[in-house]
């Protein structure tokens, strides 16, 4: 069987992911790659969204409706006596050189926010850096529009470099996730008394993740965030494990 066919039995059948646990090691590498894949490409479709418009909409508020500026010394310095908030059609950007805003009240999603002595980026999670760490100890707003029209330019070079590193990452997290699941599906077996070693129940474990996998990966391509989702997600793969392992047979006394 091959694994998209096995992804297919693996939404809906504990008694074929208890029969998978024989195969060979390789093949279940090959599907967690698969899983993985599949987890990621809502966040590579927000990534792509995101930096497309950005540089767009940073460029356009840059040259049309944030004054004159200078960063000296690791500050944002301009003659704006209060806050300016720029609304796009899928971002928020935000310029503040009072010091009035703090980078934790930047918490609106899809947001970018020059405040007085960092940037913060707020996609699904807020990422702040300062004008130091980024290089922008000197710079302008003709110098920092120079910028923006340069990465624009070369975004379709370094998206795909983020997209491969988020894709990275989310495999170590997928195997770390299954390498710890899979002591609950040996602690099962030994409980019921069933013929399974960590091996069988790290390849158990495998395909029992694919349900909440692509649960999750729906809810996020639709946007709908799901609550407790982190107990969600251990709950059902927990559930799915226990259901594998009743259908494997018992040990021979």
């Amino acid at each position: 069987m091959n694994i998209f066919k096995q992804l297919i039995k693996s939404i809906h059948s504990p008694k074929h992911i208890a029969a998978f646990r024989f195969q060979g090691i390789g093949k279940t590498i090959l599907y967690i790659f698969l899983l993985t894949f599949l987890s990621v490409i809502p966040q590579v479709i927000e990534l792509t969204s995101f930096s497309t418009d950005a540089f767009h909409d940073v460029e356009d508020a840059l040259e049309h409706n944030i004054p004159s500026f200078t960063i000296k010394d690791g500050e944002l310095i301009s003659d704006s006596k209060e806050p300016i908030i720029v609304e796009k059609s899928d971002m928020t950007i935000l310029f503040d050189s009072t010091g009035d805003t703090e980078a934790a009240d930047v918490d609106e999603d899809k947001s970018i926010a020059f405040l007085k002595d960092s940037i913060v980026v707020n996609m699904s999670g807020s990422v702040e850096w300062s004008y130091s760490t980024i290089g922008a100890e000197d710079t302008t707003k003709e110098k920092a529009l120079s910028t923006v029209r340069m990465m624009d330019n070369l975004k379709w070079i370094f998206l795909p470099v983020a997209m491969v590193s988020v894709y990275l990452f989310s495999s170590a997290v997928m195997f770390l996730k299954i390498l710890i699941f899979a002591l609950i599906a040996t602690a099962f077996a030994t409980a019921m008394q069933k013929r399974v070693n960590y091996r069988q129940g790290f390849r158990v474990t495998a395909y029992a993740a694919t349900l909440s996998t692509l649960f999750f990966a729906i809810m996020e391509l639709l946007k709908t965030p799901v609550p407790a989702a982190p107990f969600v997600d251990w709950f059902v793969i927990t559930v799915i494990i226990y259901l594998s392992v009743k259908e494997i047979p018992q040990r021979k006394a």
